[in-house]
């Protein structure tokens, strides 16, 4: 860690009582990064929290009306969607980044349901007639099923379960196993505590 003299602003050393250039007295020297650290809130306040869930939600808007209408992409929608909402959070963050980390796994886990309410309301606005959770008791129960994208250059089976959708325990299961992967990479991608001095 660098630490500046209080008097010219040169780089010493954390045991100097001395400057090495300017001679002068260094009692109490602190680090530039200790000051802009102790200058950063420590606790993050409602408009940038209001910001992130707000982001959470949208993505889950435009993530819900994709799948209705496009497909459902198994494990790539997880993780697109973790790390941009990790990645919006930390840029609307700004000087709360650390009070941000601080609270990163309660954090995570309020932006990952709102994230599952965006996505919900999602699926009800790209329907004529908005009713996102009739939409997907049809898909539990086997009365309709949901587009998959992938797994089409394989043969079989598999390919043609894939291609005419998904529905029922086997739909349930690879969308848990999305949603773990999509959580997962949000507390990975998440910024950490700093350790204190």
């Amino acid at each position: 860690m660098k630490y500046k003299c209080k008097a010219c602003g040169k780089t010493i050393q954390q045991d100097d009582k001395f400057c090495q250039n300017c001679g002068a007295p260094q009692k109490g020297t602190t680090s530039a990064n200790t000051a802009k650290r102790k200058a950063m809130p420590k606790n993050l306040s409602t408009a940038p929290m209001v910001k992130c869930l707000a982001l959470a939600i949208a993505t889950g808007l435009v993530f819900g009306w994709i799948r209705y209408w496009i497909g459902y992409y198994i494990l790539i929608q997880g993780v697109i969607a973790g790390v941009t909402i990790s990645w919006m959070v930390k840029q609307t963050a700004g000087e709360y980044i650390e009070a941000l980390a601080n609270i990163r796994f309660k954090m995570v886990v309020l932006l990952f349901f709102m994230f599952m309410i965006g996505q919900a309301f999602g699926f009800g606005l790209a329907q004529p007639v908005f009713d996102p959770f009739n939409w997907l008791a049809r898909v539990w129960n086997a009365d309709t099923t949901e587009s998959v994208f992938g797994i089409f250059s394989t043969a079989g089976v598999v390919s043609r379960t894939f291609s005419e959708g998904l529905n029922g325990g086997f739909w349930v299961v690879l969308s848990l196993i999305d949603l773990f992967f999509m959580l997962f990479l949000m507390l990975v991608t998440m910024p950490l505590p700093t350790k204190k001095n």
